[in-house]
């Protein structure tokens, strides 16, 4: 039986997935998060990233090569960029078995450590969803990558064939590129978008106009620039917008993000993000 689910005192999304104790990305870190969910009874978000592989279609990976996330058949790295492999060659990379730094070191299986397009995981969530989860995704589009002005214009199309479109479709587009939120604001206005960035001249860059982003739209903010400059937060919650961050993984350091106010709170470890804001 799905519990039913209890409200977080902030958004939780889990970073590439469960991907403290999981390899990034890969089916298993997806649905170790959503697991986390179904045991919880809560509400919980999956953040990616997203380029084009070689034959079109959007990957999940955040780097541009493969080289730190994934091994050939032989155990080396593999030294190519996203956009250079197909889909069934990038199905054939080991996404994981070879990680022995994580903290679950037990034996993954090849579809566990599957690479994921971002249709693979749309599915996922929509399984989940049908499951009774209340799953949403956050996905970054990756920013400059081959055919750097369609990446939105693909992903707007997929979610259209689901039909989540909407501000209510627990879909959230976040980027490092006003540019890229200018576009998606054309493809689908009504979807939440977040504008990332780490460094405090960015956000004095906002205020000045010099960056233009919706006043709507949330602001991500590097979890290590709120620590040293905690003031920030009342400033961006003072115009009006959303303050999310990422990446926290310590408790210590959660637990003074909720203080500080942030509605949402990005981890490789959401199971510690429940555990330290309910504690």
């Amino acid at each position: 039986m799905v519990p039913t689910p209890a409200d977080s005192p902030v958004q939780v999304f889990a970073h590439r997935g469960d991907s403290g104790p999981h390899p990034e990305m890969t089916r298993a870190a997806f649905a170790s998060a959503i697991e986390i969910a179904r045991t919880r009874g809560v509400r919980l978000g999956l953040e990616c990233d997203v380029h084009f592989t070689a034959d079109g279609q959007l990957g999940c990976l955040h780097d541009k090569s493969l080289a730190r996330t994934g091994r050939d058949a032989d155990g080396n790295p593999v030294d190519q960029a996203l956009d250079e492999l197909t889909v069934a060659q990038l199905k054939e990379v080991d996404f994981g078995s070879w990680r022995t730094d994580l903290t679950d070191a037990r034996e993954l299986t090849a579809a566990e450590r599957e690479f994921m397009t971002l249709a693979d995981l749309l599915e996922l969530v929509a399984q989940a969803r049908e499951d009774g989860l209340d799953i949403g995704i956050a996905i970054e589009t990756k920013h400059p990558v081959s055919r750097d002005d369609d990446v939105e214009a693909a992903v707007a199309a997929l979610l259209r064939e689901r039909g989540w479109t909407g501000a209510d479709s627990g879909i959230r587009m976040i980027t490092f590129r006003a540019d890229a939120v200018a576009r998606m604001d054309e493809l689908l206005p009504e979807l939440p978008q977040s504008f990332l960035f780490s460094k405090e001249q960015v956000w004095q860059d906002l205020q000045s106009g010099d960056i233009e982003v919706k006043a709507h739209h949330a602001l991500g903010v590097d979890g290590r620039l709120l620590l040293s400059n905690p003031g920030l937060v009342a400033e961006i919650r003072a115009t009006g917008r959303e303050c999310h961050v990422w990446t926290a993984n310590e408790s210590a350091d959660i637990k003074a993000l909720q203080a500080l106010g942030v509605e949402a709170i990005t981890s490789d470890f959401p199971d510690r993000v429940f555990d330290a804001v309910a504690g």
